[in-house]
């Protein structure tokens, strides 16, 4: 680029600005005056008036490749530094320069990682324009070869070159350099003349001229080897004029995507199952040992400080000095649990082989019996399944289960967008991809993983194969040695070394040993607390099967003992379907009587204070809850009556709302009639226990086992099984069997619920006695009006007679019945005018 002007005496030298762009501020330096010509350049007389030019200087500075690249940021040179530079390093010294060379400024390129140099010369009219520029670029290529100016960042060399168009002063945040330049123009040029031109700035890769395109330019691709080269090209020969055609160059845009990534995009059923697998593997090969680990370490109690055999030993040596030590009593302090509890114990001495179930209605200290059997053991899970069957959705029943066994991460995010992927891929493919995870796949990997966390911790992982009878003599000779090393600690006898044995050999050796152990108090202990607590609900059916198989396979495998707790009596059948043709071992745990209870009381009750508490506590009964709720509201101020009515009531409300549903506030429907539970409420009013066969063939049920099932579940009473079917009839909390009477005592609500049995009771009977009638009336049918056989003959068979007097005896009886129910609803509407008459 060139641009004359003339200059007046005493002027100072100043540079015009870049055409078309605005420039950013300069640092310029006048000329006050005309400096004489190199002797080495011939000159003339006459001179051209003053000129100004421009040079672009290629490696100054690390070029910007993107928004993320730092590094122009981290070494980013001063303004007075560049201009320093330029004059004392780049270019020649002004003395050394022709034309009366002059520096005016610089210019820095920040993302094309050069500069400018702005200059003003003046000529001999014996040179052209063309050749003076020429000559002052040949200089300045010269000064750079002789001095070898390598950059330090890239170790590249400097080249300089003389600007021939207007650069195009850009700082568009989508720009950066490429090796690829777009040349547009307009005119006829041929690919040989602009190969020419562009050569110049370096190697040139390939010249690709673009399909012409109407009302559009010609336009070619030109690709550089080098970056570099590109930024020059583009900075010295943007607008500039080449035979006559005017030149555009810009840099080529880079298409954001390549040939892969266009191709993953094309075939999404390859793919997306291929990134799935991946994921998967990814996940199998870093999250799963984790998970394991995490596990593992909440099975073992890896991170429980409460565990470490030392701070226990100081705990008891400093804090249990100073405090009294409690009374270690039996889980919920009633002498009963005794055999409970050691039957418990004996079975997790031997091999696992079948589950244990402890069976018992709520509050009867199920859960606090076996966590005291299972306190001291080392390997233990207690699966909460109450908490479990409560939640609202299938992501938060996952995380309660995951946060209960320590399987981390989770990651339950994951599965609502695999579910979003999986139904985008299949709207726009009309394939499944597979990579949506239902709840029961989720939940047999948890239980999957938790199993290989088990085996991790089981000394019985290795004896898939062993029989029962085999590992039992492992057990018994693992004891027997630990007894014997415990003789000898106590006795102070050291184990005998073998001959030629050192020391540290004996101590690898008694390790070896007890790596084969097999020892019963290392075995895991899997309790599932709460099973079938709920059997209704999206999830409970789908929970409870896969708990009872995923149990089943570590009792086949002789990996852990399995402990299920549960109220319903129910339970045993998915469990007998996920281990068939084995015996559980079963403990039924019963309230307990009043000696028991008393004593339970007194515990944490001063005798001398209350002597007297055998009717509240017979009146409360054996559950242990109830006992609980007693002893704590007398602490809390209230008398033992007092306590023993605030309970009774709470238990007559319990029934009423339970049994009857009066406010039906939830839309449930009961699977028994009001008057059904009526019944079996006036029965075990008056008794302990009601046979339950007399109640199953009562009218009101009509041989029905379905409403008995339904009372149970609800907790109303309790089914007795002996020989392995229902026995008898129980209250469902010792309180209601107190309870159910002082519903009795309510005149109005007893009187009401007769009216209504015996309405019922009534319409039962007429409906028979209709039965009855219309038979008689249809054998009627079969005599004469003389009274002769139908068929012939003078006299009426023995057997239709028989019929007949069968039918009338049965129509007596029904009518009895009537009457007799209709005496009892009339003197229950007595007893309901009465009381109106009252108010």
């Amino acid at each position: 680029m060139t641009t004359t002007a003339t200059r007046p005496a005493g002027q100072s030298l100043t540079m015009a600005p870049l055409r078309a762009q605005p420039v950013p501020r300069l640092r310029t330096q006048a000329v006050t005056k005309r400096r004489t010509y190199s002797t080495e350049t011939p000159i003339e007389a006459e001179e051209e008036p003053l000129k100004y030019g421009l040079l672009y200087f290629d490696n100054a500075y690390p070029l910007k490749m993107g928004w993320w690249d730092v590094r122009y940021s981290l070494m980013r040179p001063g303004w007075k530094s560049l201009e320093r530079k330029a004059k004392n390093e780049l270019v020649p010294p002004e003395n050394a320069m022709p034309f009366h060379f002059k520096i005016g400024g610089i210019e820095p390129r920040l993302k094309d990682g050069g500069m400018f140099v702005h200059f003003s010369y003046v000529h001999p009219k014996s040179y052209t324009t063309r050749e003076a520029l020429k000559e002052i670029e040949s200089r300045c290529e010269q000064h750079l070869i002789s001095h070898d100016h390598y950059m330090w960042f890239n170790f590249q060399k400097v080249r300089a070159f003389m600007v021939k168009g207007t650069p195009f002063l850009e700082d568009m945040a989508s720009r950066y350099p490429n090796s690829k330049i777009r040349v547009e123009y307009t005119g006829n040029a041929s690919v040989e003349s602009l190969y020419n031109t562009f050569r110049k700035y370096g190697r040139i890769v390939d010249v690709v001229q673009v399909p012409l395109v109407k009302d559009m330019p010609r336009q070619v691709i030109v690709q550089y080897s080098v970056m570099r080269a590109a930024t020059s090209a583009k900075n010295c020969l943007h607008s500039a004029e080449i035979e006559g055609v005017r030149l555009s160059v810009t840099y080529e845009r880079t298409l954001q995507g390549n040939v892969i990534w266009t191709w993953l995009q094309n075939h999404p059923r390859i793919t997306v199952p291929l990134g799935g697998m991946l994921i998967a593997g990814m996940s199998f090969a870093v999250f799963d040992p984790m998970r394991v680990f995490s596990m593992n370490a909440k099975i073992t109690q890896l991170f429980n400080v409460n565990e470490y055999p030392i701070l226990r030993w100081l705990r008891k040596e400093t804090i249990g000095r100073l405090t009294r030590t409690p009374i270690d009593v039996q889980s919920g302090g009633l002498r009963e649990r005794e055999n409970d509890e050691e039957l418990l114990r004996n079975w997790l001495r031997v091999p696992p082989e079948t589950f244990a179930i402890v069976l018992g209605p709520r509050g009867s200290g199920k859960t606090e019996m076996v966590e005291y059997v299972i306190k001291e053991k080392k390997h233990k899970v207690v699966i909460k399944c109450e908490e479990l069957a409560n939640a609202r959705s299938e992501g938060e029943l996952l995380s309660n289960l995951a946060r209960q066994i320590g399987y981390i991460p989770l990651f339950q995010f994951m599965a609502t967008i695999n579910n979003m992927m999986d139904v985008a891929i299949t709207a726009t493919t009309g394939q499944k991809a597979g990579l949506s995870a239902t709840f029961e796949g989720q939940l047999k990997k948890i239980l999957d993983t938790l199993t290989a966390a088990i085996q991790q911790a089981s000394p019985t992982r290795d004896m898939t194969n062993t029989s029962p009878d085999a590992i039992m003599k492992k057990i018994e000779m693992t004891v027997e040695e630990k007894l014997r090393r415990a003789e000898q600690a106590l006795t102070g006898e050291c184990e005998p070394i073998l001959r030629g044995e050192s020391k540290r050999k004996s101590r690898k050796r008694r390790e070896a040993e007890e790596s084969k152990w097999c020892d019963p108090d290392d075995i895991p202990i899997i309790v599932i607390d709460g099973y079938m607590t709920r059997d209704k609900g999206p999830l409970a059916k789908e929970l409870w099967t896969h708990l009872a198989d995923w149990a089943a396979v570590l009792v086949e495998n002789h990996v852990a003992h399995v402990v299920f707790i549960t109220n319903n009596v129910a339970a045993s059948k998915p469990l007998a379907k996920a281990l068939p043709n084995m015996t559980f071992e079963t403990l039924v745990l019963a309230d307990a009587p009043l000696e028991s209870s008393l004593e339970y009381v007194y515990k944490h009750l001063d005798r001398e204070e209350y002597p007297d508490l055998i009717e509240p506590v017979q009146t409360i009964g054996g559950r242990l809850t109830d006992l609980e709720l007693f002893v704590q509201k007398i602490k809390g101020g209230l008398t033992s009556d007092e306590a023993m009515h605030d309970i009774l009531t709470r238990a007559v409300v319990e029934v009423r709302k339970n049994a009857y549903d009066f406010d039906n506030s939830d839309g449930r429907t009961l699977s028994w009639t009001p008057i059904q539970f009526w019944t079996v409420m006036k029965a075990l009013a008056n008794t302990d226990a009601v046979s339950f066969d007399e109640l199953k063939i009562h009218s009101l049920f009509k041989n029905d086992e379905a409403p008995f099932s339904a009372m149970e579940q609800a907790e109303l009473i309790s089914i007795v099984h002996k020989n392995g079917r229902p026995f008898a009839l129980r209250p469902g909390k010792p309180i209601y069997r107190s309870a159910f009477q002082e519903i009795l005592l309510d005149t109005g609500f007893s009187s009401v619920m007769d009216l209504e049995s015996a309405n019922y009771l009534e319409k039962e009977e007429m409906a028979k006695v209709a039965k009855y009638e219309a038979e008689l009336r249809d054998l009627s049918n079969l005599l004469h009006t003389d009274g002769s056989w139908y068929f012939g003959g003078g006299r009426v068979p023995k057997e239709v007679d028989t019929r007949v007097k069968w039918l009338m005896k049965k129509l007596a009886e029904s009518h009895a019945k009537v009457e007799k129910y209709e005496q009892q609803a009339n003197e229950a509407k007595k007893a309901i005018a009465n009381l109106s008459q009252a108010f």
